[in-house]
């Protein structure tokens, strides 16, 4: 996924707002986050001041929004936590099986499956 992708995801599926909208929040018109979204937007001097106002105005995380790194949002606070956790519940039953099943998992298995996934996974671009 590539920023342009990242952009277009946090405003269809994390805040669930139209690109008017979303360019009326960033002080940009529609046709702005359309070029973004769509990647015309070639010059450097015009999409780095937006993707810091992005990060800024929405609390993103710049190495998610730039690389895809984890986390997306810089402070996830309890009541976020609380409303993600809930709409995994309802729209993600695979996910929140998943979650449930880790929680079950001893101690030690859940250090085994962390190794893992740091050995295998995040460090497979290595």
């Amino acid at each position: 996924m590539e920023i342009y992708d990242r952009i277009k995801y946090l405003r269809k599926k994390v805040l669930n707002i139209s690109q008017e909208k979303f360019g009326m929040e960033l002080g940009v018109n529609r046709d702005v986050i359309n070029n973004i979204e769509r990647n015309r937007l070639k010059k450097p001097e015009q999409k780095e001041p937006l993707y810091q106002l992005i990060c800024t105005k929405f609390d993103i995380n710049e190495e998610w929004l730039r690389n895809g790194t984890q986390p997306m949002k810089k402070n996830l606070d309890t009541d976020e936590y609380s409303e993600i956790a809930m709409l995994i519940g309802e729209k993600d039953p695979k996910a929140k099986q998943a979650i449930m099943d880790y929680w079950k998992l001893a101690d030690a298995d859940k250090e085994l499956l962390w190794n893992f996934v740091d050995k295998f996974i995040l460090k497979k671009g290595d």
